[in-house]
């Protein structure tokens, strides 16, 4: 009688075990779950950080120099006679002239794009350097860079599309404000001495999937216009 209530005793102990296994599972995929939610947070947080802190370095470095711009000497981007086509304006490479911290000279200073072609998204980085005349370039965008474009306008400052007002009739009144050096208005903007402002669109990559694909993107649009060019709008 003493030998069946122990191995009554030994096969209930077992079945504690059993469970007691099962709970620690439980949590323990809970614990896992509650863990791998809070480390995508973080990184996703940290993503949309270096977004925020790389966009925030080149828009007040390139608004900076713009607010001073005496003259744009180079604006290497793609052109078309679409305004709105998508490869529009994506930036190579501008140079500016800009007083010296003096006042007493002038000094160029570069911004260039090193990456893909039409700035795509093939695995290769896309870098945004900043350069001033005999200095070191320097890297502003390093990461998360969708596309970058700039344009040079004439100061205008553009009324927005009416309602009634067709798409094509728009870019028709736009396209005249637009540095293009085939612009193909009769009164177009097409000399790079004539630009009074610059109009930049930044387009970041703010969070990727568990695969780094990116999912999210955010827009980063200003128009600037020089004190020196076009005083009228400080």
């Amino acid at each position: 009688m003493q030998k069946l209530k122990i191995n009554l005793k030994k096969a209930f102990t077992l079945v504690e075990m059993m469970i007691a296994l099962a709970i620690f599972s439980i949590v323990l995929f809970v614990g896992y779950t509650m863990l791998n939610r809070t480390f995508l947070s973080m990184e996703r947080q940290r993503q949309s950080l270096d977004t925020l802190h790389e966009a925030r370095s080149f828009l007040m470095n390139i608004e900076r120099d713009i607010r001073e711009m005496v003259e744009v000497v180079e604006l290497d981007t793609i052109f078309s006679e679409y305004l709105f086509n998508e490869r529009y304006a994506l930036l190579h490479k501008i140079t500016m002239l800009v007083p010296s911290r003096d006042g007493k000279t002038l000094r160029k200073v570069t911004y260039s794009y090193e990456g893909p072609e039409y700035h795509q998204d093939i695995g290769r980085a896309k870098i945004v350097y900043r350069q001033e005349e005999g200095g070191v370039k320097k890297a502003l965008i390093t990461k998360q860079m969708d596309y970058l474009k700039v344009w040079g306008t004439d100061g205008t400052i553009f009324r927005s599309r009416e309602k009634t007002e067709s798409e094509s009739n728009y870019v028709a009144y736009l396209t005249k404000h637009y540095y293009n050096p085939s612009n193909p208005v009769s009164d177009g903007l097409r000399k790079l001495e004539d630009i009074k402002g610059i109009e930049v669109q930044l387009s970041m990559h703010e969070l990727f999937d568990k695969d780094n694909k990116p999912v999210k993107q955010r827009k980063f649009i200003t128009r600037i216009y020089p004190r020196i060019l076009n005083a009228k709008y400080e």
